[in-house]
């Protein structure tokens, strides 16, 4: 394996640079699908618990593969990885925008596709950030991070515009754009120079080094957060986000509009990754936890109250102004503190607890969204930041300072 080369800067690492255009384009292409995905099943099926069914299988498909997708980053060439991931993803949406624009989809073809496009998300995300050590200093990880969090929260804020945009001029044109993004994502992935593949190691099969990965997060102090008390905080938020497109579609909004009101919430994460850099010097990964998860959950109560209108957007994009430097604290410490050998599996186990929960959240709205009232469906992700926010604030780690 090749040590990070000496750079001044990451605007002037070409390799940072075609590694971050890439991801981008990866991340827009997913932005645009989160919204197209349940915005053609609704119009294909008019429930929004089938849809919110749909996007959970998608995201259990994702959840029991992430943990030896890790493993698998740290065995093969990243750089492949990555450029044969996108590739295939490229292929399956424009595949699937020719059969929307033919007539020849039903709802089951639209969930074996989404399921696709996670699985290429979840081996793409840990094995690009695991290449991440070899092309920068160890003293810019949370600099990197930080511009890898501003770019997925940018990305997520045009993706939901652009893609409502598109599926209101024709519903196969954000599946095209989709394809589009994956297939520049593919290139840009060749253009990265130098050995991306993983060191070597003794290796114990996938599922075995998964669980290792998993006992080895429970066993660091710092890192121990994300298996307590981080599912929960993903179930809020993620559930919080999608009730807002299930309520706006319910109650006659238009496509367009829905997905600007989702990008207004990102706003407030891409607000956060500018001043991540800044704040992070200033507050301990547990301190963050407790602070943002009891100004979220006032701010989730007055989206509640605000459900169904497109202003319920404006709390939610307030409450994710702290997620970035919470992240960059802690892929910082994960990067930091693991070996290279492990560090893609590392990366999906942190992803795995994290989202352990939040894979339900889809079928929650829906579920909720169909039987509840926008307000009553909404308040339920509020009820779930505030338990957060008690065992947060209850944590005895969130008094004490993190170790160097």
């Amino acid at each position: 394996m090749s040590s990070p080369t000496p750079v001044a800067t990451l605007r002037r690492n070409r390799n940072f640079q075609n590694l971050w255009v890439g991801q981008f384009l990866s991340d827009l292409g997913s932005a645009i699908g989160i919204l197209a995905y349940p915005l053609l099943l609704l119009d294909l099926t008019r429930s929004t618990a089938l849809a919110g069914t749909v996007a959970t299988l998608a995201s259990l498909a994702a959840f029991v593969v992430r943990l030896p997708a890790g493993s698998l980053a740290d065995r093969v060439d990243r750089r492949r990885t990555m450029v044969i991931t996108d590739a295939v993803r490229a292929v399956v949406l424009l595949a699937l925008a020719v059969a929307v624009a033919t007539h020849h989809v039903a709802w089951p073809v639209v969930l074996v596709v989404a399921i696709i496009d996670r699985l290429g998300d979840t081996i793409f995300n840990p094995t690009s950030t695991a290449i991440l050590p070899v092309i920068i200093e160890d003293s810019q990880f949370e600099t990197a991070v930080a511009a890898n969090e501003g770019r997925q929260y940018a990305a997520s804020m045009i993706g939901p515009a652009l893609g409502g945009a598109l599926f209101s001029a024709a519903r196969a044109i954000p599946f095209v754009a989709d394809a589009v993004s994956y297939g520049i994502s593919t290139v840009t992935s060749l253009r990265l120079k130098g050995n991306f593949r993983a060191a070597e190691a003794e290796h114990h099969g996938l599922w075995r080094e998964s669980i290792d990965s998993l006992r080895y997060l429970w066993s660091d102090r710092v890192l121990r957060i994300v298996i307590t008390q981080a599912p929960l905080i993903n179930f809020a938020f993620n559930g919080i986000v999608i009730s807002l497109v299930f309520a706006m579609r319910k109650y006659g909004y238009s496509a367009g509009l829905v997905g600007l009101a989702q990008a207004g919430i990102m706003i407030g994460g891409l607000l956060g990754a500018l001043l991540a850099p800044r704040l992070r010097g200033h507050f301990t990964l547990h301190q963050i936890v407790a602070i943002f998860t009891t100004i979220g959950t006032g701010l989730f109560v007055l989206s509640a109250v605000l459900a169904p209108t497109p202003w319920m957007a404006l709390p939610i994009g307030a409450s994710a102004i702290l997620a970035p430097t919470a992240n960059a604290a802690l892929m910082g410490e994960l990067l930091r503190r693991t070996p290279d050998e492990m560090r893609g599996r590392a990366t999906n186990a942190v992803t795995q607890a994290a989202m352990a929960l939040a894979v339900l959240a889809p079928l929650a709205a829906g579920l909720a969204l169909e039987h509840l009232s926008a307000r009553a469906g909404v308040g339920i992700f509020a009820v779930a930041m505030a338990i957060t926010a008690v065992i947060a604030n209850a944590s005895r780690a969130g008094r004490t300072p993190d170790p160097a």
